[in-house]
Parts: structure tokens; sequence; C-alpha cells
């Protein structure tokens, strides 16, 4: 297989797990906040942020797994990905792209980039 190809596989592939992660991710959140309580809606961003993040990262590391190297370019573009997926979903509900779009987009960079640096570490055996 060509490694543009392997590359288009592997972003697909770990932008479609980053996104699984996060939605497992939220889902606890969600029930975390049934039973403690109702936090403020700036809280609730920053939170969904940082679920971002890591879904992001999760993304970006399977994908460096799955292409077997490009680890940074792998990681840059499953976030890039993420980014437009959950960018499409919120617009076909009505919101708007606003000010937490480019926040989202800078989480899901911070999170995927290194993600993608550390999927293609070895670890060496002496």
């Amino acid at each position: 297989m060509s490694d543009k190809k392997r590359l288009i596989r592997s972003v697909l592939l770990g932008s479609l797990c980053g996104v699984l992660v996060c939605v497992v991710l939220m889902c606890i959140f969600a029930a975390v906040l049934l039973s403690a309580g109702l936090p403020g809606a700036q809280l609730t961003d920053y939170a969904m942020l940082a679920i971002a993040a890591c879904g992001a990262l999760t993304g970006g590391f399977l994908a460096a797994k799955f292409n077997k190297g490009a680890g940074l370019v792998a990681g840059a573009c499953t976030a890039a990905v993420m980014f437009l997926l959950m960018t499409a979903a919120g617009v076909v509900r009505g919101e708007s792209v606003s000010t937490l779009s480019a926040l989202r987009f800078a989480a899901l960079m911070a999170g995927g980039i290194p993600g993608g640096i550390l999927g293609i570490r070895e670890k060496k055996v002496v």
C-alpha cells in the first residue's frame, strides 16, 4: 500500500477512535454531573475542551501506530479531521462557529500532535 493511502487510512481510523473516546469521556462526565450537580456553563465548556484534547491525543497516538511513522503529520491531520467532524456536527445542530471553535481547534491540535509523536516512539529493550 502506498504511503498516502496508508496515511489517509490511519488518519480516518485514528479520528474515528478519537471521536469514540470523546463520546465515552463525555458520557462519564455527564454521569458525574448528574451525581454531583450542575456546574456553570463556563466550566462545562472548558471540560469539553479538555475531553476533546484527550480524544485527539488518543486518536493521534493510534493514527501514528497504524501509519508506522510520520507521527507529527498523522497527529495533526487526525486533530484536523476531528475538528471538522465536531464542527460539522455543531453546524448541523444549528450552532454557530464562534471563539470557542478556535479554542477547540487549539485543544485538538495540542492533543493530536503530541499523541502522534508519542505513537511513533519505540521502547528500546536493553
